[in-house]
């Protein structure tokens, strides 16, 4: 409890400075003068007792400095002080200042924007539940320069594996939204009839794609982003069951994917996803599937 009071005392002192000073002044002042008469009626002259009253005392200025070390925090009051004096020399040199300013909003920004990319890429996790337990697979040259898996390949990768208890493929892509006139690109993701059930993800509205969405002379469904849904439909329920264009294709909405979650790719995001099977509705000639496991 001492230690509090003398704390709070301190950092009063700071906003009462110029009166204590005062009155410190005026207490080593009153002190002196009593040594000074005391000498005096020793029978020193003026002179004398004041000398002897300065030197048994140890000087005034030592004596303010010791009380106001004790008497407020130092390092405060030193910071207080530096940070005055450079705003003085700043003031007296604006085109320095000028300069330094930039310089710092310059490393500051860059800062920022280092951090935030960091921050997008490889500090924030996957908004799914237990992202830990999920792994990429991955194969190619020595590089990692392949070009993902053929969709045979990744037939088999799904088929074959016991380890984990789900298997999904994703590949990201453009879709044209317009029905015709100007082309009004999307960002779309294909993903396998696994991929949802696997993240464990629950829709925000409607259903999610499954395994059923994902087979072959499968119907063409889509899913959209919470994001998507939010800005084109107003979250309106009527979005589900609604049709949407894809590349001249119509597809049935058949459900909203949560909020939050944006795709596979950390800091970006997708806007509408249709089961892999529904490549043989375009060209099918898509290829470069993404592979992941999850759940082990």
């Amino acid at each position: 409890m001492d230690s509090l009071r003398v704390s709070w005392s301190r950092l009063l002192a700071l906003f009462r400075k110029r009166k204590l000073e005062q009155e410190l002044a005026e207490e080593v002042r009153s002190h002196l003068e009593m040594l000074i008469e005391e000498n005096r009626r020793k029978g020193m002259t003026p002179e004398e007792a004041r000398y002897a009253a300065l030197r048994s005392f140890g000087g005034a200025e030592q004596v303010k400095e010791i009380y106001r070390e004790q008497r407020g925090l130092p390092m405060i009051e030193t910071l207080i002080q530096d940070t005055r004096y450079g705003l003085r020399q700043l003031r007296r040199s604006p085109g320095f200042t000028i300069v330094a300013v930039l310089t710092l909003a310059l490393g500051i920004g860059a800062n920022t924007a280092i951090f935030s990319l960091i921050d997008a890429v490889m500090l924030r996790t996957l908004p799914v539940e237990k992202p830990k337990e999920l792994m990429q697979v991955q194969y190619g040259e020595r590089d990692w320069s392949g070009s993902g898996f053929s969709n045979p390949l990744w037939e088999q990768v799904r088929g074959r594996q016991d380890v984990f208890s789900g298997a999904f493929a994703w590949h990201t892509d453009k879709f044209d939204l317009a029905r015709g006139g100007a082309v009004h690109l999307a960002d779309g993701i294909w993903v396998s009839g696994d991929f949802f059930n696997t993240l464990r993800l629950r829709p925000a509205a409607g259903r999610l794609i499954s395994t059923a969405d994902d087979q072959h002379g499968c119907p063409a469904v889509a899913v959209l982003s919470y994001g998507f849904w939010q800005d084109h439909y107003g979250k309106a329920a009527s979005a589900v069951g609604s049709t949407l264009s894809l590349n001249s294709r119509l597809f049935e909405v058949i459900g909203v994917a949560p909020t939050g979650f944006f795709g596979m790719n950390v800091g970006e995001k997708f806007d509408v996803a249709v089961p892999i099977c529904a490549v043989a509705i375009f060209d099918g000639k898509r290829a470069g599937w993404t592979v992941g496991l999850g759940g082990g």
